[in-house]
């Protein structure tokens, strides 16, 4: 195996959204115990763990089956972070705030031993005002209590601890308040389009005249927009702007440029605040008859559900992993993401932004029975999570402010499968939630992925769906792709939108667990105010895994579109046919020797993308395309044709092909004319290791993935068996490997992982010294 190098350089990349605002992710001390008197400024954490947060615990320890398989056989428990700091004495007046985009959950903030307060919900960003608690021109000490003993609290893995970014804000005592621009574009033509600004004014201090001026800039930097108010504030003041952009350039999946906007504050002839915000320029409308638009174009909402963790690494992900993922779903066709199910890091959002991914924006999973996800929500409410009546309001509020600006944003989700539909727990929810949302943000509808509830008459389901509907924007429903011509008929004039689709199968009419052979997307279309759909999942993920006899299993997703460490799955290459501009070929062979790792519904087909079998053994093949025609080769001898639109379902099957070693070969045909291919090769006897790096630089804390493919000597992948590997770094930290299978095996070494696996690197050295995997 050949060494790899990396060389890091220095990056600079400032993005604050208040002048005054720093990263407060560095030099903490962190146990995993619960210590008393660890709140106080004078405890002794000297023999404390030291790190960086983003940090989850639970990922850094051994699989194990004494813990719930739900949070991937890992464990939870109560640990401490702490960090001390110290605040200019000429800072004295100053207002601070302490900002964290996650920590899962239960946080209880302390500042010099006083208490700040606490967010018991594990997902969503929350901020304290500890200006009272603040020594200036001393030393400080912030101590963040995390509980997560209790697992499983979560149906997927959770991860534990402060693992998302920290931000510690200073702020004159006018300013503008955190998260407190909302900026719309009601009106958008080719020469011209009207911003609209609402800007939060907050004073701490004495009344005060002020003047805001807000400035918009294009995506080049260059001032295209300005306006000027003013006004003499108490407490608060709200200030409403228009500005007028001449020839906007539009935010779209294709072309997602974006706008940003300078907020500035004067008291008097000083500047005492600078709040900078990004959007986009760009109109969504949903039609009852039509679907979704985007800028006036109709389009479908290719989407997937995507959970928050990124496999072996854990909950802890850095924002480098992310965009590869997006990136690799981008190029399947993918345009939408369902944050499923609850509020992800900022980071993820301004990746959606920038890659031009449409998001449904989900606040939480199921209500009040969220907690325990085996219980019945109707009849057994000793389930009831306390917690979320206790904070909804504050987590829906401050998930919309922290996101309304984004022009990814295009749903808001009130939840997921909380009652089946047409329940009375569940349109008294939907009614109370939904109408709250639109009071705070009423440019975008607001939906939920409704549970279907028990199989029945499809006449009365539609009735159940129906009756729920009335109190969303959008006919939101997971797994109800069966019942839209129904619904169709029925039409009340709103769009229906698949929150939640199987990849492969789709259920009858009549019987959830009924399968046929068909892609939910051929339903989408098929029915024109079917405005698209997500898919469970985009995917794999760590956990859901809730029988022993899935041991020693971690991963959940088994029909998803990429595999844990975000490599391309054979249902991936099936969905780059269904989704993709470009022509696109795969083939894949049917392997009835390895075991369904899912319920059938959420599963798919085994099949192997490699060609070693026995010699003279018969096999079944599939080949996915959206060309005319496919050719199928074996060893340059033409062995069949087919044409695409003899598969209704686009699944396109060769049975009885007799294996010969050599080359397997697929050949798109479009107007007579081969335009694509893809090559299955029979590999011999493992030789090489081959390790392949994203990039030949990265920056101090960021990431570099590594691939590492188990070759032949002619440098062919071997798929068809595994070797142990033994690897080394130097100048670097390892974050996690992943095979990518759905049975990933962390303990059992297996053939599953098919010769290949992914490698997450961090730069810990300084900027100029290479990195060696």
């Amino acid at each position: 195996m050949k060494h790899l190098f990396l060389l890091l350089v220095g990056l600079v990349c400032a993005m604050n959204l208040q002048a005054g605002r720093i990263s407060f992710s560095k030099d903490w001390r962190f146990s995993l115990s619960d210590p008393a008197g660890a709140e106080q400024a004078g405890f002794d954490d000297s023999g404390w763990r030291r790190l960086d947060v983003p940090h989850d615990w639970s990922v850094e320890f051994a699989f194990s089956r004494d813990n719930p398989g739900r949070n991937a056989w890992l464990p939870g428990g109560i640990a401490w972070y702490r960090k001390s700091f110290e605040v200019p004495a000429e800072d004295a007046g100053k207002i601070f705030e302490i900002q964290f985009d996650g920590v899962y959950r239960h946080a209880r903030v302390f500042v010099n031993g006083e208490f700040a307060g606490q967010q018991f919900d594990g997902y969503t960003s929350f901020y304290f005002d500890i200006t009272g608690l603040i020594r200036p021109g001393q030393k400080n000490v912030i101590a963040v209590r995390v509980d997560n003993h209790d697992v499983p609290n979560c149906r997927w893995y959770s991860g534990s601890g402060i693992y998302r970014q920290v931000w510690f804000t200073k702020k004159d005592p006018v300013h503008v308040k955190n998260w407190g621009t909302y900026i719309t574009t009601p009106e958008i033509t080719d020469w011209a389009a009207e911003i609209h600004f609402r800007t939060e004014l907050e004073n701490k201090g004495n009344p005060a005249e002020f003047e805001l001026e807000t400035v918009v800039f294009d995506p080049a930097g260059r001032e295209v927009a300005r306006s000027a108010s003013s006004g003499k504030i108490a407490e608060a003041f709200d200030v409403e702007q228009t500005l007028t952009v001449e020839n906007p350039q539009r935010w779209s999946v294709d072309s997602p440029v974006l706008y940003s906007a300078e907020s500035r504050v004067k008291v008097g002839e000083k500047t005492v605040d600078v709040y900078r915000s990004t959007f986009g320029i760009r109109s969504i409308r949903f039609d009852g008859k039509k679907g979704f638009f985007l800028n006036g174009e109709n389009m479908k909402l290719k989407g997937v559900c995507l959970h928050h963790d990124m496999g072996t690494v854990g909950a802890a992900v850095p924002v480098e992993m992310w965009e590869r993922r997006l990136q690799n779903l981008k190029e399947l066709g993918c345009n939408a993401i369902r944050t499923a199910h609850n509020p992800m890091a900022p980071e993820f959002m301004d990746l959606c932004d920038r890659m031009g991914f449409l998001v449904m924006d989900e606040f939480v999973d199921k209500w009040e029975h969220q907690i325990r996800p085996n219980a019945d929500p109707l009849n057994d409410p000793k389930f009831a999570e306390p917690n979320f009546r206790k904070e909804w309001k504050k987590n829906f509020r401050q998930t919309i402010r922290r996101d309304r600006n984004h022009p990814s944003v295009i749903i808001w989700s009130v939840g997921n499968e909380n009652y089946p539909a047409g329940s009375e727990k569940q349109n008294e929810g939907l009614a109370e939630y939904c109408n709250f949302v639109r009071s705070i943000d009423p440019t975008r509808p607001v939906v939920s992925g409704m549970e279907r509830g028990l199989d029945k008459d499809p006449s009365e389901k539609v009735d159940d769906i129906l009756e729920s509907t009335q109190y969303m924007d959008l006919i939101g429903m997971n797994y109800g792709e069966q019942w839209v011509k129904r619904i169709g008929h029925r039409n009340p004039g709103k769009a229906f939108v698949s929150t939640e689709s199987y990849v492969y199968y789709s259920s009858t009419e009549f019987k959830r667990w009924d399968l046929v052979e068909r892609a939910p997307w051929l339903d989408v279309l098929d029915n024109e105010f079917n405005a698209g759909l997500f898919l469970w999942s985009g995917t794999r993920y760590l956990g859901e895994v809730s029988k022993n006899k899935d041991w020693p299993r971690i991963n959940g997703g088994s029909s998803a579109l990429l595999d844990m460490a975000s490599f391309k799955t054979v249902n991936g290459y099936f969905y780059e046919a269904l989704w993709s501009e470009k022509p696109v070929v795969s083939v894949a062979v049917y392997d009835e020797m390895k075991p369904i790792e899912s319920f059938r519904c959420w599963g798919s087909p085994e099949r192997r993308m490699m060609w070693n079998f026995k010699t003279g053994e018969t096999l079944n093949l599939v080949t996915f395309t959206n060309c005319e025609f496919v050719e199928l080769y074996l060893n340059g001898r033409k062995i069949g044709k087919q044409k695409l639109s003899d598969f209704s379902n686009r699944i396109m099957n060769w049975y009885d092909i007799e294996f010969e070693p050599g080359e397997l070969k697929a050949v798109g045909i479009s107007d007579g004319k081969p335009v694509c291919e893809f090559v299955l090769q029979t590999a011999g006897d493992p030789a090489r290791i081959e390790a392949v790096a994203d990039a030949e630089t990265v920056r101090p804390g960021g990431v570099v993935h590594v691939e590492v493919q188990l070759t032949d000597i002619e440098g062919i992948p071997v798929k068809h068996e595994d070797r142990l590997l033994v690897y080394s770094i130097a100048g670097g930290e390892i974050l996690g490997l992943d095979f990518g299978t759905m049975g990933q095996r962390i303990l059992l070494p297996k053939r599953e992982g098919g010769g290949r696996i992914r490698v997450g690197v961090s730069r810990l050295s300084k900027p100029g010294m290479p990195m060696k995997f």
